[in-house]
C-alpha cells in the first residue's frame, strides 16, 4: 500500500513539474501582445506620397519631354501634310475638364500601337497656364506623346484646316488624319477609352 501511494505521489509531482516546464517554454517563445512582430514588406501603413512644391519644381525643370510652342500656320501645315500613318491631333487645355479626360483616355488607348502606324500629338490651346505648368502636367500624368502649345482663336479650325468647321467653340477637338489613305475625321466631343479604342481599331491596321 505504501509503495502504491509513493508511486502515485511521484507521478503527480512529475506531471506538475512537466506542465510547469511546458508553460514556461511556451511563454518564452510567444511574443508579448504589446510588442507585435513587424513585417518589413507590409506597406499598408504607409501614406501616399504627395509632391512638395520643391519636388514639383524639380520635376518641371528636369531634362525630358517638354511642351513646345508652335505657330498656328506651322501646325496647320503639319496637319494638312500628315501622311503615311494615322495622325491624331488632340486639342485641349487645363481649364476644360472634358478635354483633360479625353487626353488621358487617348494616351492610354494609343500606348500599345506601333509608332510606325500611329502618331498622337497633344496640342494645348489657349491655356492660362505657363509652359512650365503644362510640362509639369505632362510629366505628372506620364503623357509620352509629342506635346505642343499654341495661342490662337477657335476659328483656327475653319480658317486653317477646313472651311466647314465653323461651329467649333469648345474643347476637346480630335483630328484624325492620313492623307495617303484620304482619311480625315473631326470630332468635337468628350470621349472615353472604350469609344476611342473602337474608333482606332479599323483605322490602324
Amino acid at each position: 500500500m505504501k509503495i502504491t501511494q509513493l508511486s502515485l505521489f511521484s507521478f503527480v509531482s512529475m506531471l506538475f513539474v512537466s506542465s510547469f516546464f511546458v508553460i514556461s517554454c511556451k511563454n518564452k517563445n510567444t511574443p508579448s501582445v504589446s510588442q507585435p512582430s513587424v513585417n518589413p514588406f507590409d506597406t499598408s501603413s504607409l501614406e501616399t506620397q504627395i509632391l512638395s512644391a520643391e519636388d514639383r519644381t524639380k520635376l518641371a525643370s528636369a531634362a525630358g519631354r517638354t511642351v513646345q510652342n508652335i505657330e498656328a500656320d506651322i501646325l496647320a501645315t503639319r496637319i494638312n501634310n500628315s501622311t503615311g500613318k494615322l495622325f491624331i491631333y488632340c486639342f485641349w487645355n487645363g481649364q476644360n475638364e472634358g478635354s483633360i479626360s479625353t487626353l488621358k483616355a487617348l494616351n492610354a488607348v494609343a500606348a500599345p500601337y506601333d509608332s510606325t502606324k500611329l502618331k498622337v500629338i497633344f496640342v494645348n490651346i489657349n491655356d492660362t497656364k505657363t509652359a512650365a505648368d503644362i510640362t509639369l502636367f505632362i510629366r505628372e500624368n506620364q503623357l509620352t506623346e509629342e506635346a505642343l502649345m499654341m495661342k490662337t482663336e477657335m476659328t483656327f479650325f475653319a480658317k486653317k484646316i477646313r472651311k466647314d468647321l465653323t461651329d467649333v467653340t469648345t474643347l476637346p477637338v480630335l483630328l484624325m488624319v492620313n492623307k495617303a489613305e484620304e482619311t480625315f475625321f473631326f470630332y468635337n466631343k468628350i470621349m472615353d477609352e472604350k469609344e476611342l479604342s473602337a474608333m482606332l481599331t479599323p483605322l490602324v491596321l
